[in-house]
């Protein structure tokens, strides 16, 4: 009786591993494009306060994407978890976030298993906040971080580009609270 139990239990398990590796891990970025800064601002919207500044850069190694990321506005009676993402389309003028589709995940990794912080090549790549801790705030607090993602890209035509893309914050349940794309600030040739 009990392996008759445990074996559809197993089944489950192994089946949810196997699905779960079906996807192809993210290589390390080793080319950047150099000299080009892109910025998403959050839209000012009146159906949320959260507001926010997302800079993206090529680090001097071109090594992946030099990220500062700075958010505040967040609900006072709320302090977290906000994830948020690099989403695959960009945002219209309208500020729906839900016009922005899903998160860049171009080798189909899905969003379970949740991404593991400690194997980011094995997240969605968009996953930013899976990567690199999502946001927690004190009430009236800012979020302010910076980091390198080693999996994303400026290069246009890489799998991995950020440049023609959104950024999403979510509600601790998934709702999509505020949005912004990306923009080319500066080019050095």
């Amino acid at each position: 009786m009990r392996l008759a139990l445990a074996s559809p239990m197993a089944l489950s398990l192994a089946s949810t591993v196997l699905a779960a590796s079906n996807f192809t891990e993210a290589p390390i970025i080793t080319n950047s494009q150099q000299g080009v800064l892109y910025e998403a601002t959050l839209f000012s919207k009146q159906n949320t306060s959260i507001r926010g500044v997302v800079t993206a850069w090529a680090p001097s190694n071109a090594i992946g994407v030099k990220f500062h990321v700075d958010f505040w506005g967040f609900p006072p009676d709320v302090r977290g978890p906000y994830p948020y993402h690099i989403h695959l389309d960009r945002v219209p003028q309208d500020g729906n976030c839900y016009s922005a589709g899903g998160h860049l995940d171009p080798y189909d990794r899905g969003e379970q298993p949740a991404c593991d912080p400690n194997q980011p090549q094995t997240c969605q790549l968009g996953d930013l906040s899976g990567k690199h801790s999502p946001v927690y705030v004190a009430p009236n607090a800012q979020f302010e971080a910076e980091y390198t993602d080693l999996f994303l890209s400026t290069t246009k035509g890489s799998d991995a580009y950020i440049g023609n893309r959104s950024i999403v914050v979510h509600a601790p349940d998934g709702t999509r609270l505020n949005c912004g794309n990306f923009v080319l600030l500066e080019e050095v040739e």
